[in-house]
């Protein structure tokens, strides 16, 4: 997957709002170079692409928040992003994996930025594994 992530006007607006330090932390912990000079959607789409590579290694750290937006996923996203992590499609099934991981990061990663922010980014990451 090459394609470069896409975000609705909706997610553009909140994530420019995302704090610059915030965005770097993210960047940082996906092992992405940052750039001295940060164009935030087009870093924000490395992000995605980073953060793909690592739910396809490890899974994504989610909880028991985020089943409403698991659910209001469109079915074929919700499928991309399953099939992203090696999970049936099933919200509960995606939701069982990633409370497993959650625990993980927990323990390992307390501060991760990554776990913070995947609520932000859970709707462009399955659009875009989806293909979109």
């Amino acid at each position: 997957m090459t394609r470069t992530p896409t975000f609705t006007p909706q997610e553009a607006a909140a994530l420019e709002n995302l704090p610059h330090a915030e965005l770097v932390d993210l960047a940082v912990e996906l092992d992405l170079v940052v750039p001295a000079r940060i164009e935030r959607l087009a870093l924000l789409g490395d992000v995605l692409v980073a953060l793909a590579e690592r739910a396809r290694a490890e899974g994504l750290p989610l909880t028991a928040y985020d089943r409403e937006d698991l659910e209001a996923l469109p079915a074929a996203h919700r499928a991309a992003l399953a099939a992203l992590i090696g999970q049936s499609d099933n919200v509960d099934a995606i939701l069982k994996a990633g409370l497993k991981v959650s625990k993980r990061y927990r323990s390992e990663r307390p501060r991760s930025a990554v776990a913070l922010m995947l609520p932000s980014l859970l709707a462009p990451l399955a659009r875009w594994a989806a293909g979109g």
